[in-house]
Protein backbone atom coordinates (compact mmCIF):
# COMPACT_ATOMS: atom_id res chain seq x y z
CA UNK A 1 0.00 0.00 0.00
CA UNK A 2 1.31 3.35 -0.89
CA UNK A 3 0.58 6.19 1.30
CA UNK A 4 0.13 9.69 0.62
CA UNK A 5 3.23 10.98 0.71
CA UNK A 6 3.95 13.65 -1.29
CA UNK A 7 2.76 17.15 -0.29
CA UNK A 8 1.11 19.38 -2.53
CA UNK A 9 2.53 22.74 -3.74
CA UNK A 10 0.78 25.65 -4.72
CA UNK A 11 -0.01 26.24 -7.81
CA UNK A 12 1.94 29.10 -10.27
CA UNK A 13 -1.25 30.32 -11.19
CA UNK A 14 -5.22 30.68 -11.27
CA UNK A 15 -6.41 27.46 -13.11
CA UNK A 16 -9.41 27.18 -15.36
CA UNK A 17 -11.75 26.13 -11.84
CA UNK A 18 -12.11 29.86 -11.24
CA UNK A 19 -10.34 32.07 -8.59
CA UNK A 20 -12.57 30.65 -5.67
CA UNK A 21 -11.63 27.22 -5.78
CA UNK A 22 -7.55 28.39 -6.41
CA UNK A 23 -7.75 30.00 -3.10
CA UNK A 24 -9.44 27.27 -1.45
CA UNK A 25 -6.74 24.43 -2.85
CA UNK A 26 -4.21 27.12 -1.61
CA UNK A 27 -5.76 26.94 1.96
CA UNK A 28 -6.28 23.78 2.31
CA UNK A 29 -2.44 23.04 0.94
CA UNK A 30 -0.97 25.58 3.35
CA UNK A 31 -2.41 23.99 6.78
CA UNK A 32 -1.44 20.43 5.83
CA UNK A 33 1.78 21.64 4.99
CA UNK A 34 1.78 23.54 8.22
CA UNK A 35 0.35 20.56 10.15
CA UNK A 36 2.66 18.16 8.67
CA UNK A 37 5.70 20.32 9.23
CA UNK A 38 4.83 19.79 13.03
CA UNK A 39 4.41 16.63 13.28
CA UNK A 40 7.52 15.96 11.60
CA UNK A 41 8.93 18.21 13.96
CA UNK A 42 7.66 17.67 17.28
CA UNK A 43 5.70 13.95 16.44
CA UNK A 44 1.76 13.37 15.55
CA UNK A 45 0.64 12.95 19.17
CA UNK A 46 1.95 15.97 20.40
CA UNK A 47 0.61 18.33 17.70
CA UNK A 48 -2.99 20.01 18.70
CA UNK A 49 -5.35 20.71 16.28
CA UNK A 50 -5.43 24.58 17.70
CA UNK A 51 -1.63 24.70 17.52
CA UNK A 52 -2.01 23.71 13.68
CA UNK A 53 -4.71 26.39 13.34
CA UNK A 54 -2.13 29.11 15.03
CA UNK A 55 0.75 28.77 12.83
CA UNK A 56 -1.21 28.44 9.86
CA UNK A 57 -3.24 31.69 10.63
CA UNK A 58 -6.94 30.14 10.39
CA UNK A 59 -9.54 29.01 13.26
CA UNK A 60 -9.90 25.49 14.20
CA UNK A 61 -12.91 25.23 12.72
CA UNK A 62 -11.70 25.76 9.26
CA UNK A 63 -8.97 23.30 10.05
CA UNK A 64 -12.09 21.30 10.51
CA UNK A 65 -13.76 22.56 7.30
CA UNK A 66 -10.90 21.11 5.11
CA UNK A 67 -10.04 17.94 6.95
CA UNK A 68 -12.71 15.49 9.01
CA UNK A 69 -9.77 14.48 11.64
CA UNK A 70 -6.11 14.96 12.57
CA UNK A 71 -4.78 12.24 10.39
CA UNK A 72 -6.82 13.77 7.32
CA UNK A 73 -3.63 16.76 7.82
CA UNK A 74 -1.32 13.84 7.10
CA UNK A 75 -2.65 11.53 4.48
CA UNK A 76 -4.26 14.32 2.60
CA UNK A 77 -3.52 12.61 -0.93
CA UNK A 78 -4.74 9.08 0.05
CA UNK A 79 -7.56 10.00 -2.24
CA UNK A 80 -4.78 11.21 -4.99
CA UNK A 81 -2.97 7.60 -4.60
CA UNK A 82 -6.09 5.95 -5.29
CA UNK A 83 -7.19 8.04 -7.98
CA UNK A 84 -3.79 7.58 -10.00
CA UNK A 85 -4.36 3.73 -9.52
CA UNK A 86 -7.76 4.06 -10.98
CA UNK A 87 -6.73 6.77 -14.23
CA UNK A 88 -3.60 4.03 -15.19
CA UNK A 89 -6.50 1.52 -15.02
CA UNK A 90 -9.41 3.30 -17.32
CA UNK A 91 -6.81 4.66 -19.83
CA UNK A 92 -4.46 1.77 -19.95
CA UNK A 93 -3.66 1.22 -23.51
CA UNK A 94 -4.50 -1.62 -25.90
CA UNK A 95 -2.98 -4.83 -24.95
CA UNK A 96 -2.18 -4.10 -21.31
CA UNK A 97 -4.02 -5.68 -18.80
CA UNK A 98 -5.48 -4.12 -15.41
CA UNK A 99 -2.70 -5.82 -13.30
CA UNK A 100 0.01 -4.59 -15.96
CA UNK A 101 -0.93 -0.87 -15.71
CA UNK A 102 -1.19 -0.75 -11.60
CA UNK A 103 2.15 -2.94 -12.40
CA UNK A 104 3.70 -0.56 -14.28
CA UNK A 105 2.92 2.55 -12.09
CA UNK A 106 3.79 0.72 -8.75
CA UNK A 107 7.28 -0.19 -10.06
CA UNK A 108 8.02 3.36 -12.15
CA UNK A 109 6.79 5.76 -9.75
CA UNK A 110 8.04 6.52 -6.49
CA UNK A 111 4.62 7.83 -5.40
CA UNK A 112 1.34 6.71 -8.10
CA UNK A 113 0.12 10.57 -8.34
CA UNK A 114 3.86 11.90 -9.34
CA UNK A 115 4.77 10.94 -13.01
CA UNK A 116 8.28 12.30 -12.37
CA UNK A 117 9.02 8.80 -10.83
CA UNK A 118 11.85 8.28 -8.65
CA UNK A 119 14.18 11.13 -9.85
CA UNK A 120 13.47 13.37 -7.08
CA UNK A 121 14.82 10.80 -4.12
CA UNK A 122 18.13 11.67 -5.57
CA UNK A 123 17.95 15.33 -4.35
CA UNK A 124 19.55 15.04 -0.89
CA UNK A 125 17.01 17.42 0.73
CA UNK A 126 13.50 15.66 -0.81
CA UNK A 127 15.29 12.43 0.12
CA UNK A 128 15.72 13.30 3.69
CA UNK A 129 12.25 15.20 4.13
CA UNK A 130 10.63 11.84 2.37
CA UNK A 131 12.76 9.69 4.88
CA UNK A 132 11.11 12.03 7.92
CA UNK A 133 7.73 11.48 6.09
CA UNK A 134 7.80 7.82 6.79
CA UNK A 135 9.55 8.08 10.11
CA UNK A 136 6.57 10.47 11.57
CA UNK A 137 3.87 7.54 10.44
CA UNK A 138 6.48 5.19 12.12
CA UNK A 139 6.49 6.33 15.44
CA UNK A 140 2.69 7.03 15.71
CA UNK A 141 0.24 4.20 16.55
CA UNK A 142 -2.38 6.72 15.39
CA UNK A 143 -0.98 6.63 11.94
CA UNK A 144 -0.34 3.62 11.68
CA UNK A 145 -3.75 2.27 12.68
CA UNK A 146 -5.56 5.15 10.03
CA UNK A 147 -3.44 3.34 7.27
CA UNK A 148 -5.04 -0.16 7.78
CA UNK A 149 -8.02 2.36 7.44
CA UNK A 150 -7.09 3.58 4.65
CA UNK A 151 -6.36 0.07 2.71
CA UNK A 152 -9.94 -0.92 3.59
CA UNK A 153 -11.37 2.45 1.56
CA UNK A 154 -9.03 1.52 -1.40
CA UNK A 155 -9.86 -1.90 -0.97
CA UNK A 156 -13.71 -1.54 -1.72
CA UNK A 157 -13.00 1.07 -3.97
CA UNK A 158 -10.62 -1.02 -6.27
CA UNK A 159 -13.02 -4.26 -6.19
CA UNK A 160 -15.86 -1.67 -7.81
CA UNK A 161 -13.40 -0.16 -10.33
CA UNK A 162 -12.37 -3.95 -11.06
CA UNK A 163 -15.33 -5.49 -11.61
CA UNK A 164 -17.04 -2.58 -13.84
CA UNK A 165 -13.22 -3.05 -16.06
CA UNK A 166 -13.49 -6.57 -16.09
CA UNK A 167 -17.02 -6.84 -17.30
CA UNK A 168 -17.82 -9.46 -14.32
CA UNK A 169 -21.12 -9.28 -12.70
CA UNK A 170 -21.78 -7.20 -9.50
CA UNK A 171 -20.17 -9.29 -6.66
CA UNK A 172 -18.46 -11.54 -8.09
CA UNK A 173 -15.78 -12.78 -5.71
CA UNK A 174 -13.19 -12.50 -8.48
CA UNK A 175 -12.71 -8.61 -8.23
CA UNK A 176 -12.62 -8.28 -4.26
CA UNK A 177 -10.36 -11.06 -4.33
CA UNK A 178 -8.06 -9.17 -7.26
CA UNK A 179 -8.50 -6.10 -5.38
CA UNK A 180 -7.59 -7.42 -1.91
CA UNK A 181 -4.33 -9.07 -3.30
CA UNK A 182 -3.22 -6.08 -5.29
CA UNK A 183 -3.83 -3.50 -1.87
CA UNK A 184 -1.64 -6.44 0.43
CA UNK A 185 1.15 -5.67 -2.87
CA UNK A 186 1.25 -2.05 -1.86
CA UNK A 187 1.41 -2.72 1.77
CA UNK A 188 4.49 -5.18 0.99
CA UNK A 189 5.84 -2.02 -1.19
CA UNK A 190 4.94 0.32 1.38
CA UNK A 191 6.87 -0.96 4.52
CA UNK A 192 9.96 -2.26 1.74
CA UNK A 193 9.84 1.79 0.83
CA UNK A 194 10.01 2.61 4.48
CA UNK A 195 12.45 0.32 5.19
CA UNK A 196 14.74 1.08 2.70
CA UNK A 197 14.39 4.86 3.62
CA UNK A 198 14.65 4.36 7.68
CA UNK A 199 17.96 2.81 6.94
CA UNK A 200 19.28 5.70 4.73
CA UNK A 201 19.75 3.56 1.76
CA UNK A 202 20.90 5.25 -1.29
CA UNK A 203 18.34 6.74 -3.77
CA UNK A 204 19.16 3.72 -6.33
CA UNK A 205 18.94 1.29 -3.82
CA UNK A 206 15.45 2.25 -2.75
CA UNK A 207 13.99 1.99 -5.71
CA UNK A 208 15.87 -1.22 -6.86
CA UNK A 209 14.11 -2.84 -3.50
CA UNK A 210 10.53 -1.40 -4.30
CA UNK A 211 11.07 -2.32 -8.16
CA UNK A 212 12.03 -6.00 -7.18
CA UNK A 213 9.35 -6.16 -4.67
CA UNK A 214 6.30 -5.00 -7.30
CA UNK A 215 7.99 -7.17 -9.88
CA UNK A 216 7.18 -10.20 -8.08
CA UNK A 217 4.06 -9.20 -6.75
CA UNK A 218 2.09 -8.35 -9.90
CA UNK A 219 4.02 -11.30 -12.42
CA UNK A 220 2.52 -13.70 -9.64
CA UNK A 221 -0.60 -11.90 -9.99
CA UNK A 222 -0.98 -11.96 -13.48
CA UNK A 223 -0.89 -15.53 -13.62
CA UNK A 224 -2.97 -15.58 -10.91
CA UNK A 225 -5.60 -13.75 -12.63
CA UNK A 226 -4.81 -14.59 -16.39
CA UNK A 227 -8.30 -16.10 -17.11
CA UNK A 228 -10.24 -12.71 -15.72
CA UNK A 229 -7.85 -9.96 -16.43
CA UNK A 230 -7.32 -10.07 -20.63
CA UNK A 231 -5.38 -7.29 -22.18
CA UNK A 232 -7.48 -4.78 -23.67
CA UNK A 233 -8.54 -5.37 -27.42
CA UNK A 234 -6.95 -2.75 -30.20
CA UNK A 235 -9.75 0.24 -30.41
CA UNK A 236 -11.87 -1.05 -27.38
CA UNK A 237 -13.15 2.17 -25.90
CA UNK A 238 -12.12 2.67 -22.04
CA UNK A 239 -14.75 1.96 -19.25
CA UNK A 240 -15.08 4.95 -17.10
CA UNK A 241 -15.06 4.23 -13.93
CA UNK A 242 -19.01 2.96 -12.84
Amino acid sequence: MEASSTKRSEAGGVPPAGLRAWKKERTRSRISDVATGLFMRDGFEAVTLAQIAAAAEVSVKTVFNYFPSKEDLFFDRADDVIGALADAVVERPAGETVVGALHRVLADRRVPFDPSGWRTLRDPQHYEGFRRYLETEERSPALRTRRLVIGELWTVRLTQLLGHQLGLPAGDPRAAALATMIIAAMTLRARTLSAAMMARLSARTVEKRVRAVVDESFERLAVAFADVDVPRAAGAPARKSA
